[in-house]
């Protein structure tokens, strides 16, 4: 507030417009959810156990690796990983303008329990994909590939029987 001071009269406030204003506006990008889609699930093929050890199967498909005597049955070793089909849910089109075109990986930490007919158990662990969790997975025209290993940890003279997992595991992809 500025004061006018005249000879003959006192000092009168003179109003400023000190004020003002200013506005904006709202905006806001909907995007199509990233969808994860099973293709197929993780299978460690026919295995003969004599002492402790485990079967690894690494997330590219490359060949299983076994400790202790523990091994494939050679007539019967079809492995498998979990593989998995990553997509932003917009189709494939090359022309179409996407905003996200990467994406994080996240793999259980715990370990997930098999179990046969009779109760026996057994442990899958140390979870790893391909591409690794600790990267970034790519979408290409929209679609991306994910397959994931694991390590089936056997105990000496495991049960016999065919096992199975009591739950699935998760495997949880987001938009970076």
């Amino acid at each position: 507030m500025l004061l006018a001071i005249h000879s003959n009269t006192r000092a009168q406030p003179i109003p400023m417009l000190a004020t003002n204003v200013a506005y904006a506006n709202i905006t806001c990008v909907v995007v199509s959810p990233i969808v994860i889609t099973k293709m197929r699930d993780m299978h460690f093929g026919s295995i003969v156990s004599g002492t402790k050890g485990s079967i690894t199967l690494p997330p590219d498909g490359g060949r299983p690796i076994s400790t202790g005597s523990v091994g494939l049955q050679s007539s019967a070793n079809t492995t498998s990983t979990a593989t998995f089909e990553v997509s932003d849910n917009m189709g494939n089109n090359p022309s179409t303008i996407r905003m996200f075109t990467e994406y994080t990986i996240t793999l259980p930490t715990n370990d997930v329990v098999l179990v046969n007919e009779e109760g026996k158990t057994m442990r899958v662990g140390n979870f790893t994909s391909n591409p690794a969790s600790s990267q970034k997975g790519t979408l290409v025209n929209g679609i991306g590939q994910l397959s994931v290993g694991a390590t089936l940890f056997v105990e000496a003279d495991q049960g016999l029987g065919q096992y199975a997992s009591t739950a699935p595991f998760p495997v949880t992809v987001n938009f970076n």
